[in-house]
């Protein structure tokens, strides 16, 4: 390829960077924080957990305690073999809105996780159910009340972002970077009346709508998909919300290792397969713009001193990211310093190469 020829596909795939960039951002200005309300309808919190001992004690207590005057809690021991059934069930005699269920055994062809939620679903009182996971806990005691008051007539689907802990390494930072990158992507593309996933650490969706397309049919078997692929097949612009602010973010615990957070992705991204056929188009296009852009620039730097057109549209590109990570943080309550933009950059387009290729050859992958 000739020099001017690297130049300009150099800056033909930044530019097609900066138009999903721009497409962020117009959604992340339309995110608008959620008014509170302690209304009466019902809200049924469900938990898939499985050998969650320690997490349910550290975080069950925020959930059972949430300014709310309309709810219940169902947690669904998945064949736990380390104490937690038997702390659920003292944990109940406290909390009389706690109900235990607990699956011995497990049908086959079924997912755990996805069998354990489907009972747990089908148990609610209420139409509005809330998922969670055992491993994550709510910022505030309006938790609750905020996913209430993003609720209507109307609605299927709300769709809530859920940070990571912040800890020290460059892991943990790296973590939260891609968590904040996801929330973006999902909760942008809701925005303009495009959802397209969500994430089961603070997500809401209708009982009614659950039972009426069969829960997760068709995937029942996958490692994951009970809230992506289930919001992929069956959210639109019209029946799905957001809800937005701190009021409403839940923190997980992150991987502390790179070995352990690798297998967890490579979980998340093999699900992405089963997305239909636009969605996987248009996060293929952004992504593989996004690793293009860190193959070609090294090539601009050995071979040419023509900086102007490439050094122009990657800095747009650069600024255009910041400030759509800074908009984002500030109206979810998700936080991450972008001192280190660059370097995230870079490791994202690492990342995303290896775990994609991981995801496409991995055949057989565990909850945990």
């Amino acid at each position: 390829m000739e020099l001017n020829g690297i130049i300009l596909t150099f800056a033909g795939i930044v530019g097609v960077q900066i138009i999903y960039w721009l497409v962020w951002l117009i959604g992340v200005l339309r995110l608008k924080e959620t008014a509170l309300f302690n209304g009466k309808n019902g809200i049924s919190v469900v938990i898939a957990a499985n050998n969650e001992h320690e997490n349910l004690q550290k975080n069950m207590p925020a959930i059972l305690t949430q300014d709310y005057t309309n709810y219940e809690v169902i947690v669904v021991d998945d064949r736990s073999s380390d104490g937690s059934y038997e702390y659920l069930l003292e944990l109940a005699k406290e909390y009389k809105h706690l109900k235990v269920l607990s699956v011995s055994e497990l049908p086959d062809h079924l997912n755990g996780k996805k069998y354990a939620l489907t009972l747990g679903i089908k148990t609610a009182q209420h139409d509005q159910i809330v998922l969670t996971d055992a491993d994550c806990a709510p910022e505030s005691k309006n938790w609750i009340g905020s996913f209430a008051a993003s609720w209507s007539e109307n609605t299927s689907f709300v769709l809530g972002f859920s940070q990571y802990q912040r800890k020290p390494g460059l892991l943990n930072y790296f973590i939260r970077f891609e968590t904040l990158l996801s929330g973006i992507q999902y909760m942008a593309a809701a925005a303009i009346g495009k959802p397209y996933m969500g994430v089961g650490r603070n997500l809401s969706y209708s009982k009614t709508l659950f039972l009426s397309k069969k829960g997760f049919h068709g995937y029942q078997n996958l490692v994951g998909g009970d809230d992506d692929l289930f919001v992929n097949k069956h959210a639109n612009g019209a029946n799905t919300k957001l809800v937005v602010g701190p009021e409403s973010l839940t923190t997980s615990t992150p991987k502390t290792t790179w070995k352990e957070y690798l297998h967890q992705k490579t979980r998340h991204l093999s699900v992405g397969k089963h997305y239909s056929a636009k969605s996987k188009i248009i996060l293929f296009i952004f992504t593989l713009t996004w690793i293009l852009t860190w193959v070609l620039l090294p090539t601009l730097f050995l071979y040419t001193h023509e900086f102007l057109l490439p050094g122009i549209v990657f800095a747009f590109r650069i600024v255009l990211m910041g400030v759509t990570f800074k908009v984002f943080s500030q109206r979810t309550g998700g936080k991450l310093g972008i001192l280190g933009l660059i370097l995230l950059d870079i490791m994202f387009a690492v990342y995303y190469f290896v775990t994609g290729i991981r995801a496409l050859l991995t055949k057989r992958i565990k909850w945990k």
